[in-house]
Order: structure tokens, then sequence, then C-alpha cells
């Protein structure tokens, strides 16, 4: 248990015992055996984009499993979608002016879709998918793989499924890589590109290993070929998942409506009796919004690519440096430390690592030099590095924002060109491309 909490500690959540005033015990379990064959229940969710989402009735089937609310309500907000239409976004905001420490959200465990308690009930059908995403090296991938086949299931078993409700509530349309076309993928930089190439690559893996889960009639073969039910579903796990610790993720119905942010509002605790409960981690206001943070990076890029939206209060984007990953590495840094700000800032990071790349070129020993220094802590020899090699190191720099906004200015020329109703992400994807536009002229 120890080592659980500190796992889960590091995504900015806690395994605490619960000392929430919620009632702990669900009103109406809805768990059932999850081992069934398919039902010929012909009700199932629409997926079509231009589905409606059925919100209040997901409010009512929430109170009704135990599912608690306190100082907050599910919001309703719609955008321009960029071309003519309306965007429905669903959120979560306070009610009430809530005291930070106070619990806003209570979940029982008997609600929440956990990918381990889906593997053990499962096994028999689950085991040789398992095997082949093990050979394919994407072992870390099978607890989302495993949400994957159970909502699918639960799709299939339409209104006779516990789930109905909360899956009739969730968006149709997502933005996220997996969502891209091809067209798509060429008005984005290589990192943003790469990223969102990741996520329609592993939403076919995740499509042919279908092909492993055993048992005839366990996933009918009209939803195996139907795409528009496998994307949706793929979508509906990659974006309202989290990684509780390694080798284990969930979706939290309702909890799966709080929205990202950078400084959020909300902290997640789960008790001892698996019950999931959300907190204010600050005094919140009445009418503000309540928001956790996603897991992963939160460099804009990559929440564009994993979960579809511009994070536009983000302070700023990886500079795009795709040419010293290597550098990087050996380095020990991430995208998420050779930060572009959008106050004109540059991450201290970036100047290292352009450094040591342009060292790397002329003189391995004095490389070599730079590293002891950069990794022992040893900031007096390695100001000098940066003292005798300015130059070149501010060189390399505005060569790269120059060459990077004229590759902006061709891209935002290549999206102009395209026909939104064709490719509907266009409009998400140029304002992503815009932000980052804006962080490199401050920049400069």
């Amino acid at each position: 248990m120890m080592m659980k909490a500190f796992l889960f500690a590091s995504w900015g959540c806690f395994l605490l015992q619960s000392t929430c005033a919620f009632q702990s015990s669900s009103p109406s379990s809805i768990r059932p055996s999850t081992v069934r064959l398919h039902s010929s229940v012909s009700s199932v969710v629409s997926v079509g984009e231009g589905a409606a989402r059925d919100v209040a009735s997901m409010d009512m089937w929430a109170t009704n499993v135990g599912i608690q609310r306190d100082g907050c309500d599910l919001t309703a907000t719609y955008e321009d979608d960029g071309f003519g239409g309306m965007v429905e976004d669903w959120s979560i905001v306070a009610s009430q002016p809530i005291s930070a420490g106070s619990p806003v959200l209570f979940v029982p465990a008997d609600a929440i879709l956990s990918s381990g308690m889906i593997r053990n009930e499962l096994y028999t059908f689950l085991s040789s998918a398992e095997a082949s995403l093990t050979d394919l090296g994407m072992e870390k991938d099978i607890p989302l793989f495993a949400l994957f086949v159970k909502v699918l299931a639960e799709y299939e078993r339409g209104e006779m499924s516990p789930y109905y409700y909360w899956l009739n509530s969730l968006p149709r349309k997502f933005n996220n890589g997996a969502a891209f076309t091809y067209s798509c993928f060429e008005c984005l930089l290589p990192y943003a590109a790469q990223l969102a190439e990741a996520e329609r690559d592993l939403f076919s893996k995740f499509r042919e290993t279908l092909d492993y889960v055993m048992v005839t009639g366990f996933i009918e073969k009209k939803t195996r070929s139907n795409m528009n039910v496998l994307k949706w579903a793929f979508n509906v796990v990659a974006t309202r998942s989290f990684l509780v610790w390694e080798g284990e993720r969930m979706i939290v119905p309702v909890g799966d409506f709080f929205n990202h942010g950078t400084e959020p509002e909300v902290t997640i605790d789960h008790d001892e009796d698996g019950n999931c409960v959300f907190y204010a981690a600050t005094d919140i206001p009445q009418g503000y919004p309540l928001r956790i943070k996603y897991s992963g990076p939160s460099d804009p890029s990559a929440l564009l690519a994993k979960y579809g939206f511009l994070d536009e209060q983000a302070p700023g984007t990886f500079c795009k440096m795709m040419n010293i990953e290597n550098e990087m590495t050996e380095l020990g840094l991430t995208a998420s430390n050779l930060l572009f700000y959008s106050n004109g800032e540059i991450a201290p990071e970036v100047y290292d690592c352009v450094l040591y790349s342009i060292l790397g070129r002329s003189d391995p020993n004095l490389q070599q030099q730079f590293y002891d220094a950069y990794t022992s802590g040893d900031e007096e020899t390695k100001q000098s590095f940066h003292n005798q090699y300015w130059e070149y190191t501010l060189q390399t720099i505005r060569e790269h924002v120059e060459q990077t906004l004229q590759d902006l200015y061709a891209l935002s020329v290549r999206a102009s060109e395209k026909d939104v109703v064709t490719h509907p992400r266009l409009p998400v994807i140029h304002k992503h491309n815009e932000f980052v536009t804006n962080a490199f002229y401050s920049v400069r």
C-alpha cells in the first residue's frame, strides 16, 4: 500500500484514507459480471459526431449509483467550431464558494472502471491479446487496452449496460491525434506531428490486437469492423482515463468531466476501499472552473496530440529543436524542460542543450567537460562555457527561431488551402500553430 501511495503521488495524487463527509456506501452497485457473450440489444449509443450528449440523464444515473457532488455543477459551454457550427463542452464549475481541502466529488469504487479489475475479470479472453502487445514492446499500454475492450463490451450491451447513461453523455467528436487525417499531420511542425501520429498508430495497434481477444461473440465482428465505433471507444479511454500507478489506469465517471488546468484547483485521492474523492486544492470562488492536471507532459503540443485541445493558459511551448534530441537524452532532459515561454523568456535548459550540441560538433573533449560540469552541478564551470561560446549559442537559437517562424507561416498557408469540412480538426490545429507562433515571436 505504501508503494502504491508513492507512485500515485508522483502524478500529483495521493492514496489516502478518506476523511471526507460523503457517504461511503453506494445506494446501487453497478458492477455486473463482465464475462458474458454480447447482447442482441439494438439500442446502442449513437457514436456519430452529430449525436447529442445526454448529460442530464447521466447526472441522475450518477446519483443513483452513489456518486456525490458538493458545491459544484456540471455546466455546458458552447464555442465556435471554426466553420459555422458550435461545439458543446461540459465541465465542472463551483456553484458556491469552496474552501481549500473541502471534498467536491465522491465516486464509489463500484462505479469506477479499473484496468486491473477488468484484466482480472477478462483474463481468459485478454491473455492472448496481452501477450501480443507485450511482444510488440507495448506492455505499458495493456491497461489502456483493457479499458478499450471494456468500453466496447459495454457499448454492445446498449441499454442493458449499467454504464449506458455514462456512455451516452460522452463526446462523439474528438480532436486528438487518433482523430487526425493525414492532411492534419501535414499542417503541424514535426514535433507535434510526431506525437499525433503516435496516437493514431496506437489506435491502429489496438484495432489489430482485438483479433486476439478470445471467445466467439465477445466483441461482435460487426463492432470490430466498425471504424467509427472503434475510434470513438479508443478516444474515450485515451482522453478520459488517468494513470494511477504503473500498470493501473482508471476512468472515474463524472470525475472525467473535470477539464485540465496547468495550476489545478482540484486534487484526486483514493481511500483504502477504492473510492475516489476529489478535493479543492485551494479556496475556489463561486462560478470558477474546477480543473485537474492531466497526466503526461503539459506542453501544448503534447496535450493537443493526446487530448485534442489547446491549453491557452500554458506558460510556453517546447522549443521544437528536434535536431538535438540525442543531446536532450544525454543530459536527462525532455521536451517539458526545453521551453520557449510566451513572455519571451527561454528556459536555461535550452541554452545548456544547444551549447552541449555545439561543443559536440566542434570538440568532443570540451563537450565532455561541459557534461561533467552539468551533471555535477558545477555552475561556475558551466557558466564559463556559456560566456565563452555565447555568440554561437545565440546565433544557433536565432536561426532556429527564424526558420521555425517561416515554417509556421508555410503551414498556415497550407492549412488555409484545405477543406475544413473534410478535415474538421484544422481549426484546433490552427489555434495550436498560432499559439506556438506567438511564443516564438516573443522569444525573437
